[in-house]
């Protein structure tokens, strides 16, 4: 049966322990604590609930389609907004799957992502000749806004 913690020991070359004592975070001063903190950074790097590894795995699934959106050499506003929407919001779903309750963790970290996309979509509406590869597609986005606002 395991105590409340456990003690270990270990050898490590001169470099690794110079790199152990040059870990600064959160207070970490004795050996035993910048060992927790190794620990603590591994479990952060490989865990779901990080928002970097997250974005990764998300960006890395659309990838594909976003070499070739590119080499189409075709730009569109619209398409654009639009992966990038699909990445982060992939990122944020995967990130917040482990939060105790999900919903408030989840719709705190879309904010800002959907904020950025409804930036990208208000662009794509207010300018004259917009990044847009069919002229119908910004019109139609147009008159959706005029008309959700005017409500």
């Amino acid at each position: 049966m395991l105590n409340k913690s456990q003690s270990i020991s270990a050898r490590l070359s001169a470099d690794d322990y110079a790199y152990l004592m040059s870990i600064d975070r959160n207070g970490a001063v004795t050996q035993s604590e910048k060992v927790r903190e190794v620990i603590a950074m591994a479990r952060e790097s490989v865990g779901v609930q990080s928002l970097a590894r997250s974005y990764l795995a998300s960006a890395g699934a659309i990838l594909a389609v976003k070499a070739r959106y590119i080499e189409e050499n075709q730009r569109s506003l619209l398409v654009e907004a639009v992966l990038e929407l699909l990445a982060e919001s992939a990122a944020m779903v995967q990130s917040s799957a482990a939060s105790e309750p999900m919903a408030p963790s989840l719709e705190q970290g879309l904010v800002p992502v959907v904020d950025t996309f409804l930036e990208k979509i208000l662009l794509l509406a207010q300018q004259q000749n917009p990044r847009s590869l069919h002229r119908e597609s910004a019109q139609t986005i147009r008159q959706r806004l005029e008309g959700a606002l005017s409500e």
